[in-house]
């Protein structure tokens, strides 16, 4: 006689097969958080981006770390629902204020004018100290990043908050998803073998 089949195996195997999948996708956006810096840092270097990114900033506020991150997020297929888009850019925020503005507006004010040997080495710390604060910045939205799940759309979405046209909004968010993909040569940005041990 032929056993049946047992149904207590089948729901084990496939819960087992959602628990691989949930795995992954919690191992894929933990190597997404301990690395978006540092692809942040290539995707900022692409051919267009810091122009844009600085323009956007100048006229209208971006945060830019906080917009790279989004975007980079978007291209790995990472979301968030609103109400924790809004908690993650409030806890960004505070960094942003605290330390990256005061350091961004020194460092602004160290490069105007004339300056001396002593000037210039003070300008690049305090520019080293600016990026340093930025990462400080991004390592909190990675932290607060890493547990959440629901819709993709960040950049656009944080784009809606800021006084952006729609048409202003679009564009800038498809040249960072172009320039996302080209960093990341059509590969998913964060791969579990990448995940840092450190």
């Amino acid at each position: 006689m032929e056993k049946a089949p047992d149904a207590f195996a089948e729901k084990t195997v496939a819960s087992g097969n959602a628990c691989s999948k949930q795995d992954t996708g919690a191992a894929r956006r933990a190597a997404f958080c301990a690395n978006v810096f540092d692809v942040m840092v290539r995707l900022y270097d692409e051919p267009g981006i810091a122009s844009w990114c600085l323009e956007a900033q100048t006229r209208h506020a971006v945060d830019v770390p906080s917009l790279l991150f989004f975007a980079l997020a978007d291209s790995d297929g990472h979301g968030a629902d609103d109400g924790a888009m809004q908690r993650l850019l409030e806890r960004a925020g505070e960094l942003r204020s605290l330390f990256v503005l005061p350091l961004r507006h020194l460092r602004l004010t160290l490069r105007q004018g004339r300056r001396n040997t002593a000037e210039i080495e003070f300008y690049q710390k305090i520019k080293a100290a600016e990026l340093e604060a930025e990462r400080l910045q991004v390592r909190r939205l990675a932290d607060d990043f890493l547990p959440l799940e629901g819709p993709g759309g960040l950049a656009a979405r944080y784009l809606e908050t800021i006084s952006l046209s729609e048409s202003e909004a679009g564009t800038l968010v498809e040249r960072l998803r172009a320039a996302a993909k080209a960093v990341c040569h059509g590969f998913p940005i964060m791969r579990v073998e990448d995940l840092k041990t450190s």
